[in-house]
């Protein structure tokens, strides 16, 4: 904890120039209480008091984000186990709150433990673009989405999985390939998937429709 301000007191006028300092403000100290994370499991339910879930800095975290995460997930956990439906959790290679999970329930901490992205070794995957693909269908079994959600997604989806099997299906030849400046010379081995030149850096999709429209 915080020195008493008498101790405080004496430190300050320890220093040189501030001899006659007075402190208007004593310091503080910031304390909360504080379980080993590995006394829960991934559910965020506590093996010793089967019902009770914890998140937050209880668990050992700081930060907002990481309050919010664990919060969300074990009241969706408190409200499935009450409904006697399966558990809501996530992977490490779901989604940055798994990581955060697992580390805490594995691993415990001893320091504020943050979720940096360093910490996923699946962190090429977890991208904002593609979240509502890693976690709507999850989410939605949970009940954490509704089913207009759910169904908007998968319109969504739907139309992805068509626009991937048209560029799959389409091709570029060679010398279209040549001429948009992708390649030094003619590649042996026929066109290139659409799909394939799509990856190329710096290739946009527009640039696929027209290069497949050119060879056509």
């Amino acid at each position: 904890g915080a020195y008493p301000p008498a101790v405080q007191a004496l430190i300050v006028a320890s220093i040189p120039g501030l001899e006659e300092a007075r402190i208007v403000q004593p310091a503080y100290d910031v304390e909360y209480e504080f379980i080993d994370p590995r006394a829960v499991l991934h559910t965020l339910e506590t093996r010793a008091c089967r019902g009770l879930f914890l998140a937050g800095q209880i668990l050992g975290t700081t930060g907002y984000e990481e309050a919010a995460a664990l919060g969300l997930l074990a009241g969706a956990n408190a409200a499935l186990a009450a409904t006697g439906a399966p558990p809501f959790i996530l992977g490490r290679d779901e989604a940055y709150a798994g990581v955060l999970v697992d580390d805490l329930v594995s691993r415990g901490t001893l320091e504020p433990y943050r979720m940096f992205t360093s910490r996923a070794e699946h962190r090429l995957l977890l991208r904002a673009d593609n979240a509502d693909a890693r976690l709507t269908r999850i989410a939605a079994r949970a009940g954490l989405v509704p089913k207009t959600k759910l169904e908007a997604w998968e319109a969504k989806q739907a139309l992805v999985e068509r626009g991937m099997a048209a560029l799959a299906a389409a091709a570029v030849p060679g010398r279209v390939l040549l001429r948009a400046g992708l390649v030094e010379t003619i590649p042996a081995g026929g066109p290139r998937r659409a799909d394939r030149v799509l990856a190329m850096p710096g290739v946009t999709l527009e640039a696929v429709e027209r290069m497949v429209a050119e060879g056509e």
